[in-house]
């Protein structure tokens, strides 16, 4: 099993965070664990006439302030259900976030995203991107598309698995599989062909050889059920899917038609790129409306 034992939950006081919130608190049910919600006041530089027209000056917060920011995050968490613990600090946001998650240490953050232009306009600015890029440790992003949670919902239900055979992939299904073994949990492997010249020949075309369509499907699927996990056992909780298309597309689709609660993707870190990632990884970020799960590698 996964052993998710903290969970971050950077907040800004808005309803998107609160979703997020709430997200965090049905995983932290589920799985027993503690949750903190992190409130960062950036620092604020204000003008000074004294200086020179253009010039800043930083402002600096009071304790009185900093108190108010402390209550302000435990009375936005106070009515979850759930013990959360709740801090707000001044620092530099991302930095941060990402400072809390490897001193918690979180297990996974949970972070809302804006939906105004899909993944262009993002949670605190470009906060969720950053953290997304830099974090210790897997990134839930919770799109405001995706359907209300109640704090005492279970989130994971319904788990789709990309996987295209590369390391991170195999990473994110052995994450996926660990969570999908809470009782009444659906895992979904999903495997996308890409549309290649050769699936555009007729059937009577088709030579047999390695580029052959059908061959190339009857592969993908015998190299799905190899990898996956239960394919000797709780096969009826496993579901292989292979589909032809555009990676992000059929992932896309596949969560659309499947009632899926959740993807579990795995990323190459530091790959150039929306995110630093991959732009499959990137476009199913951007455009999903359930809540994605990233792990780098």
């Amino acid at each position: 099993m996964t052993a998710i034992t903290h969970i971050l939950c950077p907040i800004d006081f808005s309803e998107i965070s609160r979703h997020a919130l709430h997200s965090a608190v049905a995983i932290a049910r589920q799985h027993q664990t503690a949750v903190t919600a992190l409130y960062v006041v950036p620092p604020i530089q204000t003008t000074s006439s004294a200086l020179g027209v253009g010039a800043y000056v930083p402002y600096v917060y009071t304790v009185e302030d900093l108190r108010e920011c402390q209550k302000s995050t435990e009375r936005f968490v106070a009515n979850v259900g759930y013990p959360v613990r709740a801090a707000a600090v001044e620092a530099v946001v991302v930095d941060e976030i990402v400072k809390w998650a490897a001193e918690l240490p979180a297990d996974l953050i949970v972070i809302g995203t804006h939906g105004r232009s899909g993944f262009d306009r993002l949670f605190l600015g470009s906060v969720t991107e950053r953290v997304l890029a830099k974090a210790p440790c897997p990134v839930l992003t919770i799109p405001p598309r995706s359907p209300n949670v109640a704090p005492a919902t279970p989130l994971f239900r319904n788990i789709l698995c990309p996987i295209d055979f590369s390391p991170s992939s195999l990473s994110a299904l052995k994450y996926a599989e660990s969570l999908s073994r809470e009782p009444g949990t659906k895992l979904t492997m999903l495997h996308v062909v890409e549309r290649a010249p050769a699936f555009q020949l007729v059937t009577s075309s088709a030579t047999g050889a390695s580029d052959d369509p059908r061959v190339v499907l009857k592969e993908s699927r015998e190299r799905l059920h190899r990898v996956n996990p239960q394919a000797k056992g709780r096969a009826d909780m496993v579901n292989e899917l292979i589909s032809v298309g555009h990676a992000g597309d059929e992932i896309l689709s596949a969560a659309g038609t499947g009632n899926i609660d959740v993807i579990v993707m795995g990323a190459h870190a530091g790959h150039a790129g929306l995110l630093g990632f991959g732009s499959t990884t990137a476009r199913v970020i951007r455009r999903a409306t359930c809540p994605v799960l990233t792990l780098k590698v």
